[in-house]
């Protein structure tokens, strides 16, 4: 097989190009990560196989990848500007790796995917790329897709009016308020015993609704735009995303990075609040110190797979702002050891520590006895591995899992000793106000 790939002359939004080429496809997705500060660009594709895998997924994604790289013949002269490379696209969910049930999912989704759609929003670019065996069968593709566009394109807007208006029908959490506040007790009970140092405990949103999930994620992208965005489709599951957390990133040169959030505030309409609020949450001594047990944890499961000494944190308690809520970011990066891969970095990093608390493995057997059930694909991750070995996966948070008329939404944060149960309640419900309004709530 030869990797090739055809620039084009113009710009089209996304939605435009995704409706026509992919709305109808069982096996789909569109990442966007057109807000992202590091590398804003939109990538849109399908597949006509997928591999569904339990707690052997890292092993199976691995054999994958080195067999599509293997059957790489040639390359493109031409220096590529953006990081997606064809290979496998889905999630891994949060109970990979454990003896925990996930539920009526597989533990983990990849579409094998060998062309796709890019979308560089900073330069206003678009690009082909894909594995074909000649160049004149990507051409035959690529010239078909584009007359395709230029037929049907620029279509979301009559979509959207086509689509019926989303209605919630209605909602039910998981363990009502009173139960979560008592829960936070007995989580602040094992951290005051020392079992653990902090807890991520989350709650589950059960909503029955009329909506249609696509129109919803196109919604999100206009109202509620996330650096980690994306809308996966897997046969009769349907993920929507607005997730602003990097799980982890891995170059092909071996740089991998993470970017925990721990620290959350509600953003105000008042330019002078909505400062305060940033520079409160910036020297809160409580979300410093949470967060910093976090990017310790990160530290130490990089260090496992990264060289020696080249673990860093690059920038620590940083405010990210996105139209709902400000956030406490920093990021720590390694460079990967020889014989060290992406799948093998997030096998070490599996799950985010930002969705566990510290110690790891003490904290998800703690909560697996509070939570009452399986978070599924919530908290895992999502995103693409590369055949080069690169990989991107954001966080699976702030994030819509539809089944038919059914979806559920994950919520929750990270309990400290100082904790106030009600406030963090409050903050579980926060995080949920952009999604449930995208439903019509």
């Amino acid at each position: 097989m030869r990797l090739e790939i055809e620039k084009l002359r113009g710009w089209v939004n996304p939605a435009d190009a995704f409706l026509p080429m992919h709305s109808k496809d069982t096996n789909t997705f569109w990442l966007d990560r057109s807000t992202n500060q590091d590398e804003p660009v939109s990538v849109i594709g399908s597949a006509g196989s997928i591999i569904e895998a339990g707690d052997e997924a890292f092993a199976l994604a691995s054999e994958h990848l080195t067999a599509i790289n293997a059957s790489i013949e040639s390359f493109p002269e031409i220096e590529i500007p953006f990081s997606f490379r064809p290979g496998l696209v889905g999630y891994l969910g949060y109970e990979l790796g454990n003896a925990e049930k996930s539920g009526l999912h597989p533990k983990a989704q990849f579409m094998i995917v060998d062309r796709a759609m890019v979308f560089d929003h900073k330069h206003k670019t678009m690009y082909f790329i894909g594995l074909f065996e000649t160049r004149e069968e990507f051409d035959n593709w690529h010239r078909a897709a584009l007359l395709r566009l230029t037929l049907v394109g620029g279509e979301s807007g009559s979509f959207m009016q086509k689509t019926k208006a989303p209605t919630l029908v209605s909602t039910k959490l998981r363990h009502s308020k009173e139960k979560y506040l008592e829960l936070i007790q007995k989580a602040k009970e094992h951290i005051k015993t020392g079992d653990v140092f902090q807890l991520c405990l989350t709650n589950q949103i059960h909503i029955e609704h009329e909506a249609d999930a696509l129109r919803t994620f196109i919604t999100l992208c206009e109202s509620n735009p996330a650096p980690y965005g994306g809308y996966l489709k897997l046969g009769e599951v349907e993920i929507v995303s607005s997730s602003p957390e990097q799980f982890l990133k891995v170059s092909a040169s071996g740089k991998a990075s993470s970017k925990p959030i721990k620290g959350t505030r509600p953003r105000s309409q008042d330019g002078l609040e909505d400062a305060k609020i940033a520079k409160e949450l910036a020297n809160n001594e409580k979300e410093r110190a949470e967060n910093l047990m976090i990017v310790d944890l990160m530290r130490n499961d990089l260090g496992r797979v990264c060289q020696i000494d080249s673990v860093t944190v690059e920038k620590i308690f940083e405010i990210e702002s996105y139209a709902t809520v400000h956030q406490l970011v920093s990021t720590v990066t390694g460079e990967l050891k020889p014989g060290e891969s992406a799948t093998s970095a997030l096998a070490a990093c599996f799950p985010g520590g930002s969705m566990t608390g510290a110690p790891k493995i003490k904290a998800v057997e703690i909560l697996q006895s509070l939570e009452g059930g399986p978070r599924k694909i919530y908290s895992g991750a999502f995103g693409y591995l590369g055949f080069d070995g690169s990989a991107d996966f954001g966080m699976t948070i702030r994030t819509l899992v539809f089944e038919g008329t059914s979806a559920t939404l994950g919520v929750g944060g990270g309990i400290t000793i100082d904790s106030d149960p009600e406030s963090e309640f409050e903050e579980t419900m926060l995080k949920s106000k952009a999604l449930l309004e995208a439903l019509g709530g």
